[in-house]
């Protein structure tokens, strides 16, 4: 992992100014597009986050808000009313993109400069507290941490087109900023469309995968508003079929992997035009470690998308081409 982490910060200390904060970027190898930095209407300015994700010519992720679209957030010991986010605040203002390298190869997966791309930002405060909707109104000045969201498309060659590899980090500007508790932080998060990808999953090794049953059903559309619902595990993944565990080759899934077991969570949300359903991966298990110094800190994360058959075998892919020392944990 302090390999990882030594070529991440150096990545980020190349990163190029943004000069061209207006301009979006797409990466697309023929199954996984995604776009970063569009403008998220109805609001004033561009994210820098991943604002769409298709799969296989079909939206995922859309361009909802700016809460919203597939991203890292963090938080302190307040919670909700702490919320350090890649997209913006909860008034749809976005957070501060600092810096970009459009093509880049410093995941070192063996793919080619041409499937990547890092992202520097200034993260601003969500500044929604709790769940109910209510905004205080956001702050205009960038929380005190820096955060970096590179993106690796796989190729076909060195990692499947069904892949994709997201590392995120992470850093205090300063020793009094508060501490960041790492079972808090969403690495990734992302709000998928619900009428797409509505049944949820989750496995316990990565491998097999199980329903993710709320009051015995795993069709999130059936789920109370807004309530974070629990696994522990490797992997959650949000399918277009309810019958993938009898079926496992059938139906189309994007799932979240994590190297070391975290907690993973989905829920049922109500977007700005969508109905949305998120799935996050969490940055820990354990609700005691935070970050407290002013290091780089870097989670690296699968992507997988395909029926669960498929989302299987591009995980153990990934375990066996991805060194141990290579998945970054907090």
């Amino acid at each position: 992992m302090k390999r990882l982490i030594q070529r991440l910060s150096l990545s980020i200390a190349l990163l190029l100014p943004a000069v061209a904060a207006a301009q979006f970027y797409e990466k697309d190898n023929g199954v996984i597009r995604v776009r970063l930095n569009e403008k998220v209407p109805p609001f004033i300015g561009h994210s820098p986050m991943i604002t769409g994700l298709w799969i296989a010519g079909r939206q995922a992720v859309p361009n909802d808000n700016v809460g919203a679209g597939f991203q890292m957030t963090t938080r302190s010991h307040q919670g909700n009313e702490y919320n350090p986010t890649q997209g913006g605040d909860c008034t749809g203002r976005p957070s501060l993109l600092t810096g970009v390298i459009p093509d880049w190869n410093g995941a070192q997966l063996g793919t080619p400069a041409s499937r990547g791309i890092l992202l520097g930002i200034d993260p601003l405060l969500y500044d929604e507290p709790g769940l109910s909707g209510t905004c205080s109104g956001g702050k205009p000045n960038p929380a005190p941490y820096d955060m970096a969201f590179g993106v690796t498309l796989g190729d076909g060659i060195a990692m499947p087109r069904e892949a994709m590899i997201v590392d995120m980090s992470i850093r205090k500007d300063h020793p009094g900023a508060d501490h960041l508790f790492k079972a808090l932080s969403e690495l990734p998060v992302a709000y998928v469309d619900a009428d797409f990808l509505r049944y949820a999953y989750y496995s316990v090794d990565g491998l097999h995968f199980q329903r993710l049953n709320v009051d015995s059903s795993h069709d999130l559309k059936q789920w109370p508003w807004n309530i974070n619902h629990y696994r522990s595990g490797h992997a959650i993944a949000l399918c277009d079929r309810p019958d993938l565990v009898e079926q496992p080759s059938q139906g189309t899934c994007m799932a979240f992997y994590s190297h070391e077991p975290t907690l993973l969570t989905a829920s049922r949300r109500q977007g700005a035009p969508y109905e949305l359903g998120l799935m996050t991966t969490l940055g820990d298990d354990d609700f005691g470690t935070q970050i407290v110094d002013t290091q780089w800190h870097t989670a690296r994360r699968l992507v997988a998308v395909g029926h669960l058959a498929s989302v299987a075998a591009v995980i153990a892919y990934a375990e066996r081409h991805v060194p141990a020392s290579a998945w970054g944990q907090w």
